[in-house]
């Protein structure tokens, strides 16, 4: 049986509090990322004909931010997107040294071109009482 990509490539999406997966910018053309920073909270990115904007819904106590980006945003603009993917639960990675509060969420987003790589990683904190994801909405 051939292997379909879209289920290998996007096992971990999450849908809940979204209303698209980011898996959906595969074979896009990215022509803008705007907010690309770290402390940001949200993120948008632009494609010919869509925007797809990356955020957290603040309920009370926590606290959802970008931490760390690798890769440069000018490499990936206006190239074909070959690989897009979402890993919510990331593992905690090895280059993050701070305290976190009691509960942490890790998500890692990477967008992948014929040439280059942009990858970048949420960190939300709570006391473990508040939802610490990050949803995805297409505009």
């Amino acid at each position: 049986m051939p292997l379909d990509k879209r289920i290998f490539f996007c096992h971990h999406v999450r849908t809940i509090m979204s209303d698209t997966n980011f898996f959906e910018l595969k074979g896009q053309i990215i022509t803008d990322i705007s907010n690309l920073r770290v402390e940001s909270q949200e993120v948008e990115i632009f494609t010919g004909s869509n925007r797809y904007w990356l955020y957290h819904l603040q309920d009370c106590c926590e606290y959802v931010r970008i931490v760390k980006i690798i890769g440069n945003i000018d490499d990936i603009i206006n190239r074909e997107i070959i690989f897009a993917e979402e890993d919510t639960g990331a593992n905690e990675p090895d280059w993050h040294t701070e305290y976190v509060d009691e509960s942490r969420t890790w998500t890692k987003y990477v967008l992948k071109t014929e040439n280059a790589s942009l990858e970048f990683w949420f960190l939300g904190e709570s006391n473990g009482y508040y939802n610490e994801n990050v949803s995805i909405k297409k505009i």
